[in-house]
């Protein structure tokens, strides 16, 4: 997949170089520094390369949708057997994460939808 993906950017180019590089250094940081596994980084840096986010805020939008995740995961879990693990699945997260994400970029602003809203009377 990521042959795939990196013959696609190949050709079609970056939408930001920077952005990329900075997924970069935000993917090694959580992993040196939160214990986040090799398997999660390389699935996050996949998902990073395929979606191609524009600028960086959609990159930390991104990162924030999938701890949202991850912490709703630990939540129901909790709440279903009364524990916690000490090892918590990450790629289900990202997996919901990135269909969040993509999910919500391609709707409109809410402002956009209030104007809207206000001039169709």
């Amino acid at each position: 997949m990521l042959y795939i993906i990196g013959v696609e950017r190949t050709f079609n180019g970056f939408t930001s170089i920077n952005t990329f590089i900075c997924a970069i250094i935000v993917l090694c940081l959580l992993y040196a520094l939160a214990g986040i596994g090799m398997g999660d980084i390389k699935l996050l840096l996949l998902v990073c390369l395929a979606v191609d986010f524009q600028v960086i805020v959609h990159l930390w939008v991104f990162i924030c949708a999938i701890f949202a995740c991850a912490s709703i995961m630990v939540l129901l879990e909790f709440l279903l057997s009364g524990r916690i693990r000490r090892e918590i699945a990450l790629a289900p997260s990202i997996f919901m994460a990135t269909a969040l994400y993509l999910g919500a970029r391609s709707s409109g602003f809410l402002q956009e939808y209030a104007h809207a809203l206000v001039n169709s009377w």
